[in-house]
């Protein structure tokens, strides 16, 4: 926060001269890089895509295991332990990613990585 306050500041106290269009206009820009880079981490979007990208493949994994097994048993045979062991990996899958974003939440800001 004290890099924000302090580039911000410089980046206003520096716009208050007289300067033409473009170089205000380059100010505004820097202000603005300033902000998103100080807000970025607060927000820690590349764990969040990690996390998304991770539970998706974990859930396609899953389909196409419940697609075999169906393919593979004659619908007779199959069984309701079958299906049983199938849902209770879903409900794993979801439960691991509650946990995870539930921590990651937690976090102090300062922990997380840029």
């Amino acid at each position: 926060m004290t890099t924000l306050t302090l580039s911000a500041a410089s980046t206003i106290i520096l716009g208050l001269q007289s300067l033409n269009t473009w170089a205000g206009l380059a100010f505004a820009l820097v202000a603005l890089g300033t902000l998103l880079g100080a807000v970025e981490p607060f927000f820690n979007w590349r764990s969040r895509w990690v996390l998304m990208e991770e539970t998706q493949g974990r859930f396609r994994r899953l389909a196409d295991d419940l697609e075999y097994l169906v393919a593979s048993t004659a619908p007779g045979d199959l069984t309701h332990n079958q299906l049983n062991a199938i849902f209770l990996d879903y409900q794993d899958i979801w439960d691991d990613l509650c946990r995870v974003w539930l921590e990651q939440r937690r976090e102090p800001v300062s922990s997380r990585g840029a």
